[in-house]
């Protein structure tokens, strides 16, 4: 097992030991390994999709520019990343115990908030490693150039979208919402201020510990970018609230809502740009059943049924926003 550990780590550390594999899933193998004696944990992308050397270049800038509590990273290479091992970790709960507790909702709706509050660039874009990738003290680079805008930053994700279900039969879905974004671009390019924020991408129980009323350990920053808030807000907002098989009280996502606002405002026009964000959403789903499980005959099923709703989605904006 110490083979699928990466080469560059092996080699700074004198000793590494793998104890168990924690997640095995395209794009990533997870490790809880014991390094020259200490229990930590390791991520290695298994495909260029993965970057992981990205995202644990992403959890140390979280870890010094915020107070958004993520765990320590140790070491970082090209595609992978350390971090100590942290017994307070989230765990993905079983399909009989996804409950929204309304503690957690307060918890991670102020937490989310102070990461977009907190952590910022200087434009929109994808993440990229800025330096020598095997150098663990190279940094993080916005992979866009100055003037950007959030629609363009947007339509960079879904075009990785458009490549990862290609030959599917289903590509057309995000083409469909890459021509959308594109005829309506000054809606959401008009949201821009001066700076863009870290996004996380999957603000979920497995993904945020809460105890005592607060946020306690927040990980998997795979998904993160620059970019607008909104952008986060929903892919959190729909997989815990619309179509994730969360239960929980009956003002949950007015909970989580107001918990946000507590920090930071939701921008004018929020509530009209939904069922954009609902297309976009729908396509990044697309997306990770494409990356992770494959579309054949097996899922088949669940991706008609994205695709179904990237296109009642645009529908009713097309609708909606007719006589704007």
């Amino acid at each position: 097992m110490n083979d699928r550990t990466p080469a560059e780590l092996r080699a700074r550390a004198a000793d590494v030991e793998v104890r168990e594999v924690l997640h095995a899933v395209p794009p990533h193998d997870v490790f809880e390994v014991e390094v020259d004696g200490r229990r930590a944990v390791c991520k290695v992308s298994v495909d260029e999709r993965g970057a992981a050397g990205v995202e644990g270049r992403t959890l140390r800038r979280v870890d010094r520019e915020t107070s958004v509590p993520v765990p320590e990273i140790l070491d970082v290479g090209s595609n992978w990343f350390l971090a100590a091992y942290r017994g307070d970790a989230p765990e993905e709960p079983p399909d009989d115990d996804r409950v929204l507790e309304t503690a957690w909702l307060r918890a991670a709706g102020r937490t989310l908030a102070t990461l977009h509050e907190d952590a910022r660039f200087d434009r929109p874009g994808l993440l990229a490693i800025d330096g020598d990738p095997s150098d663990p003290a190279s940094g993080l680079r916005v992979d866009a150039p100055s003037g950007a805008t959030w629609p363009d930053a947007l339509d960079d994700l879904l075009a990785i979208y458009e490549r990862s279900v290609a030959g599917t039969g289903y590509a057309d879905a995000i083409v469909e919402v890459r021509d959308f974004l594109s005829a309506h671009a000054e809606r959401f390019a008009a949201l821009e201020g001066t700076t863009a924020s870290l996004l996380h991408g999957w603000f979920t129980p497995d993904h945020v510990a809460v105890a005592g009323g607060e946020a306690t350990c927040v990980i998997d920053f795979e998904h993160a970018l620059a970019g607008n808030p909104e952008w986060d807000y929903w892919r959190t907002a729909i997989a815990l609230f619309r179509a994730g098989g969360w239960d929980g009280p009956d003002d949950a996502e007015s909970t989580f809502r107001d918990a946000y606002e507590s920090v930071r405002p939701l921008p004018t026009g929020f509530d009209e740009r939904a069922d954009a964000y609902r297309a976009f959403v729908a396509a990044s789903h697309l997306d990770s059943l494409a990356t992770q499980r494959g579309i054949d005959d097996e899922t088949r099923e669940v991706a008609a049924f994205l695709s179904t709703h990237v296109t009642e989605a645009v529908d009713n904006c097309r609708e909606s926003w007719a006589d704007g």
